[in-house]
């Protein structure tokens, strides 16, 4: 199966864990690849997925705004390497890829070249047929939408940000 999480609400990653959880349970190997989040910044479900032995790869610059468009497209282009290797090898059962669907919709970043939502759809079409993938991201377009099994879009209705509240450890990271 494709399950697509997408929209503009909070909720798309944490779904994508809230699935792996359940693979992990039944014994199924997992491997999550974060294009746009870095190492550097820890937060709790990472620190909870490393002690389940989840592959994780957090491939991400951090906050983008801060690094040259170069940059971004170097990053990014060595997650998509990464990535087909790791959709190919048929090692897992489970692959979350984390805001990928972001990088399609990027405006300070043209991934063209390398990386399509064709791409894209070509490599997880080689992929064996047991694997499920869970995308992630903001803006998924309407081939994605139509290509994924299971599409469900994150609506902000509310959020404690527009009260000047900033990020909450154990509820936002």
């Amino acid at each position: 199966m494709v399950l697509l999480y997408t929209g503009k609400g909070k909720g798309k990653t944490t779904a994508a864990i809230g699935l792996c959880i359940r693979a992990l349970g039944w014994g199924k190997k997992v491997c999550m690849i974060q294009f746009l989040k870095s190492p550097e910044f820890e937060s709790g479900e990472i620190k909870l997925l490393k002690k389940l032995n989840v592959t994780l790869y957090q491939t991400g610059l951090g906050y983008s705004w801060t690094k040259t468009p170069q940059q971004q497209i170097d990053c990014i282009q060595k997650a998509w390497e990464l990535c087909k290797k790791v959709l190919l090898c048929e090692k897992y059962d489970m692959i979350i890829l984390d805001e990928i669907v972001n990088v399609f919709c990027m405006k300070t970043v043209c991934v063209s070249d390398f990386l399509t939502e064709e791409n894209l759809i070509e490599v997880l079409q080689n992929t064996k047929k047991t694997m499920d993938i869970v995308l992630t991201g903001r803006n998924a377009s309407t081939k994605l939408i139509e290509y994924a099994d299971l599409v469900t879009e994150m609506k902000n209705i509310k959020h404690y940000y527009k009260k000047g509240i900033k990020a909450i450890k154990g509820l936002e990271y």
